[in-house]
């Protein structure tokens, strides 16, 4: 579907930024593997729809060091990816998971299950602390025997970090799951076993998933339960997956861009 709009055309619909003095919104998006060596266009159209929405915390998966907000935030990444690895061709600058931080990372000294896919760092938000975990889970999806093998290794080690974490303090779990939450209904080769062990998980740990509501997207932020027990959380979504522009080649995503306000709503 061809569109000619622009970053504020597609933001429209988002609700401003609350003018409350105590608030944070957390993003979360897969970009889709950009590169360094093609599509500035798509490149630039990320960072300027980024920098619109202003999120306080982002966590991007499939992004590259093309994709970059500094001064404004700090970062923590997964370790570069080498040119080949699990069966997969990365380019230049490919990583898998960055979180941008408005707040400085006062504690990245976490080894997570797998340098290449997840990675962990700690903030002071105006809610206290908060363990910031991004990751993907199967980053080919759970489609096939082989993919399924990845996505198996990464689920299982993803909750072996969280249940340390989750010891440390309270935690904020973002990134591309690659599963669907919001009925019992699942496109065909999804993992429904896999979604009922981490709903499971996340009751287990205490965690929220303040994104489950989304009928069509992977991308997923979970909270724990006493980090926003006296908050109000408010979930937005920005569709974009499959979206293209008239003056961008190819379109930007597969994957909706997800978001939540959160605000004390004793200010």
């Amino acid at each position: 579907m061809e569109k000619s709009m622009t970053v504020a055309d597609l933001c429209f619909g988002i609700e401003r930024r609350p003018s409350e003095t105590k608030s944070m919104r957390i993003a979360s998006w897969n970009i889709e593997r950009p590169r360094i060596d093609k599509g500035p266009d798509k490149n630039l159209f990320i960072i300027e729809l980024i920098k619109e929405i202003n999120p306080d915390i982002l966590f991007l998966t499939e992004t590259n060091s093309i994709i970059d907000f500094s001064p404004d935030y700090f970062k923590s990444q997964t370790t570069p990816l080498p040119e080949d690895y699990e069966h997969c061709t990365y380019y230049d600058g490919e990583n898998r998971v960055t979180i941008f931080s408005k707040y400085t990372f006062i504690d990245t000294s976490f080894d997570t299950y797998d340098p290449y896919t997840s990675v962990c760092g700690e903030v002071v938000t105006p809610f206290g602390k908060l363990v910031l975990y991004g990751s993907i889970i199967g980053s080919f999806g759970p489609v096939g025997p082989e993919n399924m093998k990845y996505f198996q290794k990464d689920l299982v080690g993803q909750q072996k970090d969280i249940r340390k974490l989750s010891e440390k303090g309270n935690l904020c779990y973002s990134g591309d799951f690659n599963m669907l939450f919001s009925s019992d209904w699942y496109r065909d080769g999804y993992p429904k076993e896999a979604v009922r062990d981490m709903n499971c998980f996340f009751e287990e740990t205490h965690l929220v998933n303040k994104t489950r509501q989304n009928k069509d997207c992977a991308i997923h932020i979970v909270l724990s339960e006493d980090f926003i027990k006296e908050l109000a959380v408010k979930y937005q979504g920005l569709p974009i997956k499959g979206i293209s522009f008239d003056h961008i080649k190819g379109r930007i995503s597969d994957h909706d861009l997800v978001m939540i306000d959160i605000v004390d709503p004793s200010c």
